[in-house]
């Protein structure tokens, strides 16, 4: 089959009406360029041609080139100022150019002519969206649905401002009224499915699955994201069952493994996600995530041997990229005796405290051992074991060697049983440990609800900017079984937005809040010195009464970190610590009755 021709033929070459014909069937075709060059001709002998002048910026505009396009709808607007549609394509330009100030001028002169039609409203809600005016641009696209209830650009757009609008309901009313109208189309099933989420409709969640599972049953792909898409909406086991029905389809793909052992590691079933990491970094030899995530398995498994080595792939992530290097020879497990060593630290503050220990294996071997931490740690990490000096920005070196925290286990060779390598490896200065026991005696002899008792300090949340946050704290109301204890005088070291819980709880009756007294870590560590006991969800303070060796009894849920292993509640880290492990994702009552009999028996001992 032959392609049509569109030359020009030589017989019209002079008439502009039979040049404007063809450039307009060009136009029609798509053959822009042919277009272009008719146009042009058109103009040179009739350059107020509006016509053309509009054509040509329109061809100008599909060929990517959009300054000349803009010359010729201003020239077109000059001749034509009556034209709603060249105002409308001239605010598109200048949205494109991110010009969106005079894009919604164009739009709004070109409303004012025509009285608006559903692709004027829609772009001039694309442009007020673009300058996060929400919602005048939700008003624009309702008016482009009153003129063309089928926009689906138009509903796709009003569900998005919705959720940040946070109208989470009326966002899920507009993506199944988007998928109702293109419901082939999967992206708009994986925003449902997000949206229904976030709206807790999870029985329409339920049917929109049932219908996705029959309409990509063979295509792998559309289920990999789908399994994904159902991880974010934190339905594990439909992720799960996806994932295992898109592996029937692609054994191969590696994503779909990920997917599954994702969902199983915060379901706590870690055999199962174990097995789908392998898989993954098998499938997957050279993506830093799959690799590091195995790595994860393996040290929670205890797998130390292989662990550590794995582990050395977060280095590879995509948010490590700019991790300091210092300009020094990195320790690889050479001799250490009279060698001045720099330890950094990485990650999160209870990474940091917890491998803070390293610096007393190095000093013990003879090496000299500053510590680069962030800035909340530096107090602490001065005193700690084995450290010569604590620095919070670069230091000046030089230094014979330098390794990362987590890294040091690896050339270390480290192994379970060497755990826990040192114990009270930090400590409050003595001063301060005195002032703090000085102001809770205070407390406690002000204190004519309870007498004397055990002196328990409570942490019940993290830090909320961690996105699994909402499953590790725990609210201070589902708290009160503990907190009836008698016998018991209770210190809040929470700190943050979170210490206010206490006030709008009925357990703020029982709890002395200390968070608004608590000015750095070292105040804290003094505070847990002075303590007979810390219990507190999975936070750095744990690490914190486990560095200083305080009894500390830690609430972990299903998707414990690697460094609490599974099926034991001790932690060869820290010999003080007792473990409350979750069964069920998202439910803590069970775990909190036996802290409350745990608690029971410790008073009474």
């Amino acid at each position: 089959m032959h392609e049509p021709d569109f030359s020009l033929p030589t017989s019209v070459s002079n008439d502009i009406g039979a040049i404007t014909a063809h450039a307009d069937a060009c136009f029609a075709a798509g053959r822009h360029d042919m277009a272009i060059v008719d146009y042009e001709r058109v103009l040179a002998t009739q350059p107020h041609n509006v016509h053309a002048l509009h054509r040509l910026g329109l061809a100008l505009f599909r060929v990517d080139r959009l300054d000349r396009s803009r010359v010729y709808f201003d020239q077109a607007l000059n001749v034509a100022p009556e034209r709603a549609d060249i105002w409308e394509h001239r605010g598109l330009i200048a949205a494109l150019g991110g010009e969106l100030i005079a894009a919604e001028a164009f739009y709004h002169r070109a409303v004012a002519l025509s009285g608006g039609t559903a692709s004027l409203h829609r772009n001039l809600g694309d442009c007020l969206k673009l300058s996060k005016r929400l919602v005048e641009a939700r008003g624009h696209y309702l008016e482009a649905l009153e003129l063309e209830p089928t926009l689906h650009h138009a509903v796709r757009s009003l569900a998005r401002i919705s959720t940040e609008l946070e109208r989470y309901q009326d966002a899920a009313d507009y993506w199944l009224r988007a998928w109702s109208l293109e419901s082939t189309h999967l992206p708009d099933a994986l925003e449902l499915i997000a949206a229904l989420s976030k709206a807790h409709r999870g029985a329409e969640i339920d049917s929109v699955l049932a219908d996705l599972r029959i309409r990509f049953a063979s295509d792998a792909s559309a289920l990999q994201q789908l399994a994904f898409a159902l991880n974010e909406a934190e339905r594990f086991r439909d992720a799960i069952s996806i994932a295992i029905a898109a592996l029937a389809v692609d054994p191969l793909n590696g994503w779909l493994h990920h997917n599954a052992s994702y969902a199983f590691n915060m379901l706590g079933d870690f055999p199962a996600m174990h097995a789908h990491a392998v898989e993954a970094a098998r499938r997957m030899p050279d993506h830093p995530l799959m690799q590091f995530n195995l790595a994860a398995a393996q040290l929670r498994a205890g797998d130390y041997e292989n662990g550590w080595k794995q582990y050395r792939w977060h280095e590879a992530l995509p948010e490590n990229h700019d991790l300091v290097r210092p300009a020094y020879p990195e320790w690889q497990g050479e001799r250490v005796t009279g060698r001045r060593f720099l330890l950094v630290g990485e990650q999160g503050l209870g990474d940091q405290l917890q491998f803070l220990r390293m610096a007393d294996w190095l000093h013990r071997r003879g090496a000299q051992v500053d510590v680069w931490v962030e800035a909340p740690l530096g107090e602490v990490a001065r005193s700690a074991a084995g450290v010569r000096a604590a620095w919070t920005s670069a230091p000046p070196g030089p230094y014979d060697y330098w390794c990362r925290m987590l890294s040091m286990p690896e050339s270390m060779k480290l192994e379970l049983p060497m755990l826990p390598l040192t114990t009270s490896y930090l400590r409050a200065e003595p001063a301060q440990v005195q002032r703090w026991r000085t102001r809770l005696d205070a407390i406690g002899a002000a204190d004519a609800r309870e007498p004397p008792g055990k002196r328990v300090g409570i942490v019940w949340a993290g830090n909320p900017a961690y996105e699994l946050d909402r499953y590790r704290s725990i609210p201070l109301r589902q708290w009160l079984p503990v907190l009836q204890q008698t016998g018991v005088q209770w210190f809040a070291l929470q700190k943050g937005e979170t210490q206010n819980d206490a006030v709008a709880s009925r357990a703020d009756s029982s709890v002395h809040r200390l968070g608004p007294e608590i000015g750095t870590f070292a105040d804290t560590l003094a505070i847990v010195q002075s303590l007979d006991l810390v219990i507190t969800v999975d936070t750095a303070v744990a690490h914190l009464a486990g560095a200083c060796d305080t009894p500390v009894w830690v609430l972990v849920p299903t998707f414990t970190d690697w460094r609490w292993l599974t099926a034991r509640d001790d932690s060869p880290w820290y010999p003080s610590a007792r473990l409350f492990r979750q069964r069920e994702l998202g439910r803590w009552d069970t775990v909190l009755d036996e802290v409350a009999q745990a608690l029971r028996d410790f008073v009474a001992d």
